[in-house]
Protein backbone atom coordinates (compact mmCIF):
# COMPACT_ATOMS: atom_id res chain seq x y z
CA UNK A 1 0.00 0.00 0.00
CA UNK A 2 1.20 3.74 -0.87
CA UNK A 3 -0.79 5.28 2.37
CA UNK A 4 -0.68 4.55 6.20
CA UNK A 5 -1.51 6.31 8.98
CA UNK A 6 0.34 7.23 11.88
CA UNK A 7 -0.83 7.17 15.16
CA UNK A 8 -2.19 10.50 15.36
CA UNK A 9 -4.36 9.32 12.59
CA UNK A 10 -2.35 11.65 9.73
CA UNK A 11 -1.91 9.93 6.47
CA UNK A 12 1.28 9.42 5.14
CA UNK A 13 1.92 9.36 1.47
CA UNK A 14 5.81 7.94 1.40
CA UNK A 15 6.51 8.08 -2.14
CA UNK A 16 5.80 11.71 -2.36
CA UNK A 17 8.15 12.20 0.17
CA UNK A 18 12.40 12.85 -0.28
CA UNK A 19 14.31 9.93 1.61
CA UNK A 20 15.95 12.13 4.24
CA UNK A 21 11.92 13.10 5.32
CA UNK A 22 10.82 9.06 5.30
CA UNK A 23 13.98 8.11 7.29
CA UNK A 24 13.01 11.06 10.36
CA UNK A 25 9.22 10.04 10.28
CA UNK A 26 10.19 5.83 10.17
CA UNK A 27 12.46 6.86 13.61
CA UNK A 28 9.41 9.73 15.35
CA UNK A 29 6.36 7.75 13.90
CA UNK A 30 4.65 4.41 14.28
CA UNK A 31 2.34 3.58 11.08
CA UNK A 32 -0.88 1.40 11.08
CA UNK A 33 -3.09 0.17 8.11
CA UNK A 34 -5.67 2.68 7.43
CA UNK A 35 -7.86 0.14 6.77
CA UNK A 36 -7.45 -2.88 9.71
CA UNK A 37 -5.29 -0.34 12.07
CA UNK A 38 -2.65 -2.79 12.50
CA UNK A 39 0.65 -1.79 12.07
CA UNK A 40 2.11 -1.91 9.08
CA UNK A 41 6.30 -1.25 8.06
CA UNK A 42 7.83 1.18 6.11
CA UNK A 43 9.87 0.47 3.38
CA UNK A 44 12.01 2.54 1.10
CA UNK A 45 14.81 0.79 -0.50
CA UNK A 46 16.14 2.10 -3.55
CA UNK A 47 15.15 -0.19 -6.32
CA UNK A 48 11.27 0.33 -5.16
CA UNK A 49 8.24 2.63 -4.70
CA UNK A 50 8.37 3.49 -0.99
CA UNK A 51 5.42 1.88 0.21
CA UNK A 52 3.84 0.46 3.25
CA UNK A 53 3.81 -3.19 4.41
CA UNK A 54 1.80 -5.49 6.80
CA UNK A 55 4.09 -7.59 8.93
CA UNK A 56 2.34 -10.72 8.00
CA UNK A 57 -0.51 -11.54 5.41
CA UNK A 58 -4.01 -11.30 6.66
CA UNK A 59 -7.17 -10.80 5.83
CA UNK A 60 -6.67 -7.07 5.50
CA UNK A 61 -8.21 -5.83 1.88
CA UNK A 62 -5.24 -3.70 1.52
CA UNK A 63 -3.60 -7.05 0.58
CA UNK A 64 -2.69 -5.82 -3.26
CA UNK A 65 -2.05 -10.04 -4.25
CA UNK A 66 1.69 -9.03 -5.05
CA UNK A 67 1.55 -6.83 -8.37
CA UNK A 68 4.84 -5.41 -7.70
CA UNK A 69 6.65 -2.07 -7.90
CA UNK A 70 5.17 -1.13 -11.63
CA UNK A 71 1.79 -1.20 -10.27
CA UNK A 72 2.74 0.38 -7.48
CA UNK A 73 4.91 3.40 -9.49
CA UNK A 74 1.66 3.24 -12.33
CA UNK A 75 -1.00 3.73 -9.29
CA UNK A 76 1.15 6.69 -8.12
CA UNK A 77 1.37 8.59 -11.30
CA UNK A 78 -1.85 8.27 -12.26
CA UNK A 79 -3.19 9.31 -8.90
CA UNK A 80 -0.12 12.37 -9.31
CA UNK A 81 -1.50 13.09 -12.41
CA UNK A 82 -5.22 13.65 -11.44
CA UNK A 83 -4.52 15.73 -8.43
CA UNK A 84 -1.91 18.15 -10.78
CA UNK A 85 -5.64 18.92 -12.23
CA UNK A 86 -7.01 20.07 -8.57
CA UNK A 87 -9.09 17.33 -8.61
CA UNK A 88 -11.24 15.46 -5.99
CA UNK A 89 -8.90 12.57 -5.84
CA UNK A 90 -7.88 9.90 -3.11
CA UNK A 91 -5.50 7.67 -3.16
CA UNK A 92 -6.60 4.24 -1.78
CA UNK A 93 -9.08 5.03 -0.18
CA UNK A 94 -10.94 2.51 1.90
CA UNK A 95 -15.09 1.72 1.44
CA UNK A 96 -16.46 0.09 4.22
CA UNK A 97 -19.60 -0.60 3.24
CA UNK A 98 -18.81 -2.98 0.20
CA UNK A 99 -15.24 -3.87 2.13
CA UNK A 100 -13.35 -2.77 -0.70
CA UNK A 101 -10.14 -0.38 -1.67
CA UNK A 102 -9.86 0.97 -5.28
CA UNK A 103 -6.30 2.11 -6.10
CA UNK A 104 -7.67 5.49 -6.59
CA UNK A 105 -11.55 7.48 -5.70
CA UNK A 106 -12.34 10.11 -7.95
CA UNK A 107 -15.14 12.74 -7.70
CA UNK A 108 -15.73 14.78 -10.93
CA UNK A 109 -18.83 16.35 -12.19
CA UNK A 110 -21.44 15.04 -9.97
CA UNK A 111 -19.82 11.45 -10.57
CA UNK A 112 -18.00 9.36 -8.13
CA UNK A 113 -14.98 7.41 -9.98
CA UNK A 114 -13.01 4.21 -8.82
CA UNK A 115 -9.97 3.89 -10.82
CA UNK A 116 -8.65 0.11 -10.73
CA UNK A 117 -4.92 0.02 -12.27
CA UNK A 118 -4.54 -3.67 -12.92
CA UNK A 119 -1.28 -5.04 -14.06
CA UNK A 120 -1.66 -8.66 -13.09
CA UNK A 121 -4.10 -11.26 -13.96
CA UNK A 122 -7.00 -11.75 -11.17
CA UNK A 123 -10.27 -13.97 -11.61
CA UNK A 124 -12.63 -12.90 -13.87
CA UNK A 125 -15.15 -13.72 -10.45
CA UNK A 126 -12.75 -10.75 -8.58
CA UNK A 127 -13.34 -8.55 -11.63
CA UNK A 128 -17.68 -9.03 -11.76
CA UNK A 129 -17.74 -9.07 -7.86
CA UNK A 130 -15.12 -5.35 -7.42
CA UNK A 131 -17.69 -3.75 -9.91
CA UNK A 132 -21.05 -4.96 -8.49
CA UNK A 133 -19.50 -3.23 -5.13
CA UNK A 134 -18.72 -0.21 -6.78
CA UNK A 135 -21.81 -0.32 -8.98
CA UNK A 136 -23.99 -0.83 -5.74
CA UNK A 137 -22.65 2.34 -4.04
CA UNK A 138 -23.28 4.53 -7.18
CA UNK A 139 -19.88 4.49 -8.32
CA UNK A 140 -18.23 4.45 -11.99
CA UNK A 141 -15.38 1.66 -12.07
CA UNK A 142 -12.47 2.42 -14.81
CA UNK A 143 -10.03 -0.07 -14.85
CA UNK A 144 -6.64 0.64 -16.65
CA UNK A 145 -4.64 -2.20 -17.52
CA UNK A 146 -0.51 -2.13 -17.16
CA UNK A 147 0.90 -1.13 -20.62
CA UNK A 148 2.72 -4.67 -19.73
CA UNK A 149 -0.65 -6.11 -21.09
CA UNK A 150 -0.59 -4.29 -24.52
CA UNK A 151 0.34 -6.20 -27.28
CA UNK A 152 0.62 -4.16 -30.34
CA UNK A 153 0.36 -6.13 -34.07
CA UNK A 154 0.03 -3.15 -36.81
CA UNK A 155 -0.71 0.13 -36.81
CA UNK A 156 -4.33 -0.16 -35.94
CA UNK A 157 -3.92 -3.65 -34.53
CA UNK A 158 -3.40 -5.07 -31.26
CA UNK A 159 -3.90 -8.57 -30.10
CA UNK A 160 -6.34 -8.58 -27.10
CA UNK A 161 -6.24 -12.13 -25.38
CA UNK A 162 -9.37 -13.75 -23.00
CA UNK A 163 -8.34 -11.37 -19.74
CA UNK A 164 -8.04 -8.48 -21.56
CA UNK A 165 -11.67 -9.11 -22.67
CA UNK A 166 -13.23 -8.53 -19.06
CA UNK A 167 -12.10 -4.70 -19.58
CA UNK A 168 -13.48 -3.36 -22.37
CA UNK A 169 -15.67 -0.59 -21.20
CA UNK A 170 -18.38 0.60 -23.18
CA UNK A 171 -20.32 3.32 -20.85
CA UNK A 172 -23.22 3.90 -22.99
CA UNK A 173 -24.59 2.88 -26.80
CA UNK A 174 -22.97 6.23 -28.19
CA UNK A 175 -19.59 5.49 -26.86
CA UNK A 176 -16.89 3.36 -28.29
CA UNK A 177 -15.81 -0.15 -27.30
CA UNK A 178 -12.61 1.23 -25.73
CA UNK A 179 -9.84 -0.20 -23.67
CA UNK A 180 -7.58 2.06 -21.18
CA UNK A 181 -3.75 1.11 -20.85
CA UNK A 182 -1.00 3.05 -19.17
CA UNK A 183 2.97 2.63 -18.43
CA UNK A 184 4.70 3.92 -15.75
CA UNK A 185 8.14 3.69 -16.98
CA UNK A 186 7.67 5.78 -20.39
CA UNK A 187 4.43 7.99 -19.26
CA UNK A 188 2.65 6.55 -21.93
CA UNK A 189 -1.19 6.83 -21.76
CA UNK A 190 -2.89 4.19 -24.75
CA UNK A 191 -6.83 4.28 -26.21
CA UNK A 192 -7.76 1.72 -28.18
CA UNK A 193 -11.29 2.48 -28.96
CA UNK A 194 -13.95 1.46 -31.80
CA UNK A 195 -12.22 -1.54 -32.29
CA UNK A 196 -13.48 -4.91 -34.37
CA UNK A 197 -12.48 -8.81 -33.78
CA UNK A 198 -10.94 -9.83 -36.93
CA UNK A 199 -10.11 -13.16 -35.54
CA UNK A 200 -10.86 -14.13 -31.68
CA UNK A 201 -7.49 -12.09 -30.55
CA UNK A 202 -6.75 -9.86 -33.06
CA UNK A 203 -8.38 -6.70 -33.49
CA UNK A 204 -8.05 -3.37 -35.50
CA UNK A 205 -9.74 0.12 -34.21
CA UNK A 206 -8.60 3.37 -33.12
CA UNK A 207 -5.16 3.49 -31.78
CA UNK A 208 -4.27 6.97 -29.48
CA UNK A 209 -1.15 6.88 -27.71
CA UNK A 210 -0.05 9.98 -25.52
CA UNK A 211 2.11 11.01 -22.85
CA UNK A 212 0.18 10.90 -19.41
CA UNK A 213 1.33 14.78 -18.95
CA UNK A 214 -0.08 16.14 -22.24
CA UNK A 215 -4.04 14.60 -20.81
CA UNK A 216 -6.65 15.97 -18.61
CA UNK A 217 -9.13 13.59 -17.17
CA UNK A 218 -11.95 14.56 -19.76
CA UNK A 219 -9.44 13.01 -22.15
CA UNK A 220 -10.57 9.53 -21.01
CA UNK A 221 -14.11 9.84 -22.24
CA UNK A 222 -13.77 11.27 -24.99
CA UNK A 223 -15.05 9.11 -28.10
CA UNK A 224 -13.31 8.40 -31.12
CA UNK A 225 -14.36 6.89 -34.11
CA UNK A 226 -12.09 4.51 -36.91
CA UNK A 227 -12.98 5.60 -40.10
CA UNK A 228 -15.25 3.38 -41.49
CA UNK A 229 -13.55 2.91 -45.15
CA UNK A 230 -10.36 2.41 -43.11
CA UNK A 231 -12.21 -0.77 -41.24
CA UNK A 232 -13.30 -1.96 -44.54
CA UNK A 233 -10.60 -1.61 -46.59
CA UNK A 234 -8.14 -3.75 -43.85
CA UNK A 235 -11.30 -6.36 -44.19
CA UNK A 236 -10.82 -6.24 -47.61
CA UNK A 237 -7.06 -7.68 -47.16
CA UNK A 238 -8.11 -10.02 -44.29
CA UNK A 239 -10.99 -11.84 -46.36
CA UNK A 240 -8.31 -12.25 -49.36
CA UNK A 241 -5.62 -13.95 -47.03
CA UNK A 242 -8.38 -15.83 -45.51
CA UNK A 243 -9.40 -17.46 -48.33
CA UNK A 244 -5.75 -18.17 -49.45
CA UNK A 245 -4.42 -18.94 -46.58
CA UNK A 246 -3.43 -22.90 -46.60
CA UNK A 247 -5.33 -24.93 -44.07
CA UNK A 248 -3.32 -25.32 -40.99
CA UNK A 249 -3.63 -28.03 -38.46
CA UNK A 250 -6.73 -26.76 -37.07
CA UNK A 251 -7.44 -27.67 -32.88
CA UNK A 252 -10.66 -27.25 -30.87
CA UNK A 253 -13.46 -25.21 -32.22
CA UNK A 254 -11.50 -24.64 -35.33
CA UNK A 255 -11.12 -28.38 -36.27
CA UNK A 256 -14.51 -28.74 -35.47
CA UNK A 257 -15.60 -26.19 -38.07
CA UNK A 258 -12.93 -27.30 -40.68
CA UNK A 259 -14.74 -30.65 -39.78
CA UNK A 260 -18.09 -28.98 -40.59
CA UNK A 261 -17.04 -27.99 -43.67
CA UNK A 262 -15.48 -31.23 -45.10
CA UNK A 263 -19.14 -32.82 -43.90
CA UNK A 264 -21.17 -30.39 -45.49
CA UNK A 265 -18.81 -30.70 -48.63
CA UNK A 266 -17.78 -27.05 -48.36
CA UNK A 267 -14.18 -25.57 -48.50
CA UNK A 268 -13.78 -22.28 -47.31
CA UNK A 269 -11.85 -20.51 -50.57
CA UNK A 270 -15.43 -20.59 -51.86
CA UNK A 271 -17.54 -19.80 -48.83
CA UNK A 272 -19.89 -17.00 -50.27
CA UNK A 273 -18.37 -13.32 -50.04
CA UNK A 274 -20.95 -12.48 -46.84
CA UNK A 275 -19.27 -14.86 -44.75
CA UNK A 276 -16.49 -13.34 -42.69
CA UNK A 277 -18.18 -9.86 -42.05
CA UNK A 278 -17.02 -7.10 -38.86
CA UNK A 279 -19.52 -6.52 -36.56
CA UNK A 280 -18.92 -4.64 -33.32
CA UNK A 281 -19.98 -7.18 -30.91
CA UNK A 282 -18.15 -9.82 -32.30
CA UNK A 283 -16.37 -9.78 -28.55
CA UNK A 284 -19.21 -11.66 -27.76
CA UNK A 285 -18.77 -14.54 -29.75
CA UNK A 286 -16.25 -17.91 -28.88
CA UNK A 287 -15.35 -18.64 -32.00
CA UNK A 288 -14.01 -16.13 -34.67
CA UNK A 289 -16.23 -14.36 -37.58
CA UNK A 290 -16.02 -16.78 -40.59
CA UNK A 291 -17.23 -19.97 -38.19
CA UNK A 292 -20.69 -18.81 -36.57
CA UNK A 293 -21.09 -16.49 -39.93
CA UNK A 294 -20.24 -19.74 -41.96
CA UNK A 295 -23.12 -21.64 -40.23
CA UNK A 296 -25.65 -19.27 -39.87
CA UNK A 297 -25.66 -18.57 -43.56
CA UNK A 298 -25.26 -22.10 -44.94
CA UNK A 299 -27.72 -24.02 -42.23
CA UNK A 300 -30.09 -21.36 -41.44
CA UNK A 301 -30.44 -18.67 -44.80
CA UNK A 302 -29.07 -20.49 -47.42
CA UNK A 303 -31.68 -23.62 -47.20
CA UNK A 304 -35.01 -21.00 -47.18
CA UNK A 305 -36.89 -20.36 -50.32
CA UNK A 306 -36.85 -16.42 -51.26
CA UNK A 307 -39.42 -14.89 -49.68
CA UNK A 308 -39.46 -17.38 -46.19
CA UNK A 309 -39.06 -16.47 -43.06
CA UNK A 310 -36.89 -16.92 -40.09
CA UNK A 311 -36.74 -14.98 -37.07
CA UNK A 312 -33.65 -13.77 -34.58
CA UNK A 313 -34.56 -15.98 -31.26
CA UNK A 314 -34.09 -19.30 -33.86
CA UNK A 315 -30.30 -18.05 -34.51
CA UNK A 316 -29.26 -17.74 -31.46
CA UNK A 317 -30.72 -20.92 -30.30
CA UNK A 318 -28.65 -21.90 -33.13
CA UNK A 319 -25.11 -20.49 -32.39
CA UNK A 320 -26.10 -20.67 -28.24
CA UNK A 321 -22.50 -22.46 -28.16
CA UNK A 322 -20.94 -19.42 -29.91
CA UNK A 323 -22.05 -17.03 -27.69
CA UNK A 324 -20.17 -15.67 -24.90
CA UNK A 325 -21.85 -14.96 -21.55
CA UNK A 326 -22.09 -11.62 -21.01
CA UNK A 327 -20.61 -11.46 -17.58
CA UNK A 328 -17.37 -11.91 -19.52
CA UNK A 329 -17.22 -8.11 -20.32
CA UNK A 330 -19.08 -6.80 -16.95
CA UNK A 331 -17.94 -3.19 -18.24
CA UNK A 332 -20.21 -3.35 -21.58
CA UNK A 333 -23.52 -1.67 -20.35
CA UNK A 334 -25.67 -1.94 -23.83
CA UNK A 335 -26.74 -5.03 -24.84
CA UNK A 336 -25.32 -5.57 -27.99
CA UNK A 337 -26.04 -8.58 -30.38
CA UNK A 338 -23.30 -10.05 -32.98
CA UNK A 339 -26.25 -11.95 -34.41
CA UNK A 340 -28.70 -9.42 -35.17
CA UNK A 341 -25.77 -7.00 -36.25
CA UNK A 342 -24.80 -9.24 -38.88
CA UNK A 343 -28.36 -10.24 -39.95
CA UNK A 344 -28.38 -6.11 -40.12
CA UNK A 345 -25.54 -6.00 -42.80
CA UNK A 346 -27.31 -8.53 -44.88
CA UNK A 347 -30.03 -6.82 -45.07
CA UNK A 348 -28.28 -3.42 -46.22
CA UNK A 349 -27.25 -5.73 -48.64
CA UNK A 350 -30.43 -6.44 -49.36
CA UNK A 351 -29.75 -10.35 -48.85
CA UNK A 352 -32.77 -10.33 -46.27
CA UNK A 353 -35.66 -7.93 -45.04
CA UNK A 354 -36.57 -7.52 -41.60
CA UNK A 355 -40.28 -7.58 -41.86
CA UNK A 356 -41.27 -6.97 -38.16
CA UNK A 357 -39.49 -6.84 -34.97
CA UNK A 358 -36.67 -9.85 -34.98
CA UNK A 359 -38.50 -10.91 -37.93
CA UNK A 360 -36.71 -11.52 -41.31
CA UNK A 361 -37.23 -12.86 -44.76
CA UNK A 362 -34.84 -14.27 -47.67
CA UNK A 363 -34.90 -11.89 -50.73
CA UNK A 364 -31.90 -13.38 -52.44
CA UNK A 365 -30.01 -16.31 -53.26
CA UNK A 366 -26.58 -16.93 -51.37
CA UNK A 367 -24.06 -17.35 -53.99
CA UNK A 368 -21.57 -19.99 -53.51
CA UNK A 369 -18.58 -19.67 -55.35
CA UNK A 370 -17.17 -22.50 -57.67
CA UNK A 371 -13.18 -21.74 -57.59
CA UNK A 372 -11.21 -19.27 -55.61
CA UNK A 373 -10.81 -16.81 -58.41
CA UNK A 374 -14.58 -15.66 -58.51
CA UNK A 375 -14.62 -15.76 -54.68
CA UNK A 376 -11.44 -13.39 -54.36
CA UNK A 377 -13.21 -11.34 -57.54
CA UNK A 378 -16.62 -11.28 -55.87
CA UNK A 379 -15.33 -10.48 -52.32
CA UNK A 380 -13.15 -7.51 -53.82
CA UNK A 381 -16.46 -5.96 -55.70
CA UNK A 382 -18.88 -6.52 -51.99
CA UNK A 383 -15.75 -4.86 -50.15
CA UNK A 384 -15.50 -1.79 -52.75
CA UNK A 385 -19.18 -1.66 -52.57
CA UNK A 386 -19.14 -1.52 -49.02
CA UNK A 387 -16.15 1.34 -49.16
CA UNK A 388 -18.48 3.74 -51.57
CA UNK A 389 -21.59 3.34 -49.30
CA UNK A 390 -19.48 4.00 -45.91
CA UNK A 391 -20.95 1.53 -44.08
CA UNK A 392 -20.57 1.34 -40.47
CA UNK A 393 -21.72 -0.66 -37.40
CA UNK A 394 -23.02 2.35 -35.56
CA UNK A 395 -26.38 1.52 -36.94
CA UNK A 396 -26.73 -1.70 -36.40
Amino acid sequence: MLQAKTEYGEFVTLASLKRERISRLKMQNQFFCPVCDKPVIAKAGSLMVPHFAHHSKGNCPSHEGGEGVYHEKGKLLLYQWLVHQHLDVRLEAYLPAINQRPDILLNVNNKTIAIEYQCARIPLSQIISRNEGYYSQGIEPIWILGANRFNRRGQNHIKIDQFQLQFIHQFSSDFPLTLYYFCPNTLRFILFQDFYFLTLQKAAGRLLINKLPQMIVTDLFQPAWFQHEQLWRIWKREKRSFRLKPPGRGYGREFAWQQWLYVNRLHKETLPAIIHLPVSSQFRMTTPPWNWQSRLCTDIIAPLENGDAFNLQDCLHFLRQHIRNPQSTPLVKPSICPVYQYLQLLEHMQLIQEVTPNVFVKRQTILFFKHVEDALHGESVLMEQMMKQNTGMDHV
